[in-house]
């Protein structure tokens, strides 16, 4: 937990505040340390299922090498490439991420971006199963952020203007409902959406410590 952690504790510079963020960061990310592991079973699910949209030759090579599953990816998903990336790097990564723009799921767009920047060397080398995850093991503090965040935006953009999207694309990026954000009579509603998505991290532990103020722990300061 504390790769998930250290980030927030950085930022916050305050515990208190750092601890209520966590709590709200760990009910998003719960279901990824469930010992099922439902979260991550969806998540790998989802992130073939965008890859195979956007690219099914190589979806389909990855196939022959018994990796459709994207199993290489697991740490990638699990911790929200915390040690891929430098500790600055997350930082840009993990704002950008909470933003909740420009869809949701965007983790998994990134996650096809640098799939997209590593295919040719995958394929052209016809890496197998073990090749594949020591290949993607070994990008770890080798990735340059800002040219997967540009690429991962640009497969958002390339996604939305599909006609025809299949349902569960529209789904997994929240696309299912961009007709109510173009809406003029829901904009009020959309903006207030977004605002308070922008602040869930951390406001969430206010009402956890409003609930608990008999138990004589400190308000939660904004």
């Amino acid at each position: 937990m504390s790769d998930l952690l250290s980030p927030i504790l950085y930022v916050m510079e305050n515990e208190v505040d750092a601890f209520w963020c966590f709590v709200s960061f760990m009910d998003q990310m719960h279901q990824n340390f469930e010992e099922q592991m439902q979260g991550m079973k969806t998540q790998l699910i989802q992130l073939s299922t965008l890859l195979r949209l956007l690219d099914l030759t190589f979806w389909n090579y990855l196939e022959s090498q018994e990796s459709g599953y994207l199993y290489f990816c697991f740490r990638w998903l699990l911790i929200r490439f915390k040690r891929e990336l430098s500790f600055q790097d997350v930082l840009r990564l993990w704002e950008v991420m909470w933003t909740g723009l420009p869809c949701q799921n965007f983790h998994l767009l990134i996650c096809c971006s640098i799939l997209d920047s590593e295919k040719q060397k995958i394929m052209e080398e016809n890496f197998g199963f073990n090749e594949i995850l020591k290949h993607i093991n070994e990008l770890s503090m080798k990735l340059n952020i800002e040219e997967i965040l540009q690429k991962a935006e640009g497969l958002f953009h390339q996604i939305r203007s599909c006609k025809d999207l299949p349902h569960s694309i529209s789904s997994i990026l929240g696309l299912d409902t961009e007709h109510q954000r173009s809406d003029p009579t829901n904009a009020g509603a959309v903006a207030a959406s977004q605002r308070a998505h922008l602040q869930n991290i951390c406001s969430n532990g206010l009402g956890r410590e409003n609930g608990s103020q008999n138990s004589g722990r400190p308000a939660f300061k904004s």
